[in-house]
């Protein structure tokens, strides 16, 4: 692994557990084994390696993890787009369930202007992009406004399971059918 790779998963690993304010780069490179100067020779800043670290997370969670469960479950378009709280439903349930590292940037990240703040909402948009041609295929009306709402749905329910209700998931499940059920649509599973 180079260098700047092992600074990218250090600060992962760090910042999932932590947050990215309470971690700091001297943290950082002693945990990647890696000189300040490595760090800064491929990061101009702290917020630099965050970025790296948010577009890291898409690739590992959404375009990851969150595709492989949701296909692995299968079924129709409307199915899957329930299998996604069934997927939230087994992460929750993990010991290592930390909670979603998009919406703790965005909440940690005040200033408007932050690539930092602009990278985590871009890797929430590209969950709603994934969401989005799902309820297509499932016939809903109005897809955009189907994938937001769900994915504030899924919000919710990420934070009821760090305040303990880890069956938020399946109760989250429960309002989406309902929303589906709304457009007509019923999923096969």
């Amino acid at each position: 692994m180079s260098a700047r790779q092992r600074v990218v998963e250090t600060a992962y690993e760090l910042f999932r557990r932590r947050s990215l304010n309470t971690v700091g780069v001297d943290r950082i490179v002693a945990e990647a084994d890696v000189a300040k100067t490595t760090l800064y020779r491929h990061f101009r800043s702290k917020d630099d390696l965050a970025v790296a670290v948010l577009r890291h997370h898409e690739e590992v969670w959404t375009e990851g993890w969150l595709r492989q469960e949701v296909d692995r479950r299968g079924g129709d378009p409307a199915s899957r787009l329930l299998a996604i709280f069934d997927a939230f439903d087994d992460w929750f349930r993990r010991d290592d369930y930390e909670g979603c590292l998009f919406a703790r940037a965005l909440l940690e990240t005040r200033d408007q202007a932050s690539p930092v703040r602009a990278a985590a909402a871009t890797g929430l948009a590209n969950i709603r992009a994934f969401i989005r041609p799902l309820a297509e295929e499932a016939g809903v009306r109005e897809p955009d406004v189907f994938a937001l709402e769900l994915q504030m749905l899924l919000l919710g329910s990420i934070v009821a399971a760090l305040d303990g209700h880890t069956d938020a998931a399946r109760q989250a499940r429960a309002v989406a059918q309902l929303m589906l059920e709304r457009d007509g649509i019923q999923a096969d599973s």
